[in-house]
């Protein structure tokens, strides 16, 4: 809920003027899809459209925004119930992350109080006995 999702930097995109996303994806470049791509006349990049909600939520996905401030936004903005949009964004996020359109930045805790480690146990005659 604290993480941040970031868009990839390899993803272009532009908003027409229904308010549709469309995402330019570059095809990978690795050796079966480059024979793939020639052997059946294949197009280098793929194109997705979003819809108006998804447009919406993947204008957040900026870095600046947390899920928890992309879910009260979209409460908002589509008179949504907290559970409803908790569910719908949950899925959206999950399905552009597994698909490598957004990753997740991951806030490091500041007020985490420093614990020691535990000193490495000491070999023992044999090496594999050791004192408890």
């Amino acid at each position: 809920m604290k993480s941040f999702p970031v868009r990839n930097q390899l993803i272009t995109w532009e908003v027409d003027d229904k308010g549709e996303a469309s995402l330019v994806i570059p095809q990978k470049d690795k050796l079966w899809t480059r024979l793939a791509s020639k052997l059946f006349m294949l197009p280098n990049k793929r194109v997705i459209v979003l819809d108006s909600i998804g447009t919406y939520v993947w204008q957040m996905c900026d870095g600046k925004h947390t899920i928890s401030q992309i879910i009260k936004s979209v409460q908002n903005q589509y008179q949504l119930t907290r559970k409803e949009a908790e569910t719908s964004l949950f899925t959206y996020m999950q399905q552009l992350g597994k698909r490598n359109f957004i990753g997740f930045a991951i806030p490091q805790q500041q007020n985490t109080p420093a614990v020691p480690e535990p000193e490495p146990a000491k070999p023992g005659f044999f090496g594999f006995l050791q004192k408890r």
